[in-house]
């Protein structure tokens, strides 16, 4: 029985260090998540039975970042739930915006936009109002990251260049600070690339990868090597390291299998088989596309599911 309810804040430094290594070793491909996903279980009891909410609310945030890169979005969607509603409990404005990014992105990967750019947006204004400018960069970035996935790149890129313009005024020593360079570089090289203006896209990639490789995110490195095959289709670039996109493809596939992210993993497949379909080789793109639907499907992710299905109609 708990006899007492902590009603700090913030999480306590050595549970936090615990479960952020927790997360890092799956990220690197040291602890299988099931391991990992227990693991963080184990810790969301111990901070229970001490009554401790912050910490409570941290071991859920973390077992919705595990679920969320493995694939499973409805499981990610309600551990953010649950830690936003412990923080909120607390009065801890600034990881319930963080916790409405979470699920802003896990919206916007269902197809879910007009409630993805919603919780953005009340991410962007908690974040206005304490005066935390990396997290109204996310917001922007996020919601640009929206934009470009229904097409309206002209406010995307204003988005993305606020998210960029927030993310340059902060120290050099911020924590992730390439990390989140390379994310908006990623999305912005998307926007030139689906303009067509291709050697524009294609120096956006490599600023991207550069930024992923310094901080050693291998999520945003398999993010930009997908990327790269995706703009290697379209242009022969005099510095490409590859001149096959499916070189790329199979770098990006094997980075993402690294740290278990199955949703990428699908997307990367899908990004695969429009390249072949472009290239000519449309039976086998055929059948990758009919496999990354089923895929799409068993994850919830809706509006992915349906453009594959689009795309397996336009090959056959």
């Amino acid at each position: 029985m708990v006899d007492h309810i902590s009603d700090e804040q913030e999480p306590t430094a050595e549970f936090d260090q615990v479960c952020s290594d927790i997360r890092r070793r799956w990220e690197i491909g040291e602890l299988p998540f099931n391991d990992a996903y227990q693991a963080l279980q184990v810790k969301h009891q111990e901070a229970v039975s001490a009554g401790h909410l912050a910490n409570q609310a941290r071991a859920y945030n973390l077992m919705g970042y595990l679920q969320h890169y493995r694939g499973d979005l409805n499981a990610s969607i309600r551990h953010y739930e649950e830690a936003r509603a412990l923080f909120e409990r607390i009065g801890n404005l600034g990881r319930i915006a963080h916790m409405d990014l979470n699920n802003g992105e896990n919206y916007r990967l269902k197809g879910d936009f007009t409630r993805a750019r919603r919780l953005y947006r009340f991410a962007y204004e908690i974040a206005a109002q304490q005066g935390d400018r990396r997290t109204q960069a996310f917001a922007s970035l996020n919601e640009g990251l929206v934009l470009v996935t229904v097409g309206q790149f002209k406010s995307a890129l204003r988005a993305l260049q606020e998210a960029l313009d927030l993310m340059m005024s902060l120290p050099q020593d911020t924590q992730r600070l390439d990390a989140v360079l390379s994310e908006i570089r990623h999305a912005i090289a998307t926007i030139y690339l689906a303009e067509g203006n291709y050697l524009q896209a294609w120096q956006e990639a490599k600023l991207a990868l550069k930024h992923a490789e310094i901080e050693q995110e291998r999520t945003a490195i398999a993010l930009a090597y997908r990327l790269m095959g995706e703009i290697i289709t379209q242009i022969q670039p005099e510095d490409a390291s590859f001149s096959d996109p499916d070189d790329y493809f199979r770098l990006s596939l094997e980075t993402f299998r690294g740290v278990n992210a199955e949703a990428e993993m699908a997307r990367t497949m899908f990004a695969q088989a429009q390249s072949l379909a472009h290239r000519g080789k449309k039976t086998i793109a055929a059948r990758k596309l009919q496999q990354v639907m089923i895929m799409f499907t068993q994850l919830g992710m809706v509006d992915d599911a349906a453009k594959a299905a689009e795309a397996q109609l336009s090959v056959l």
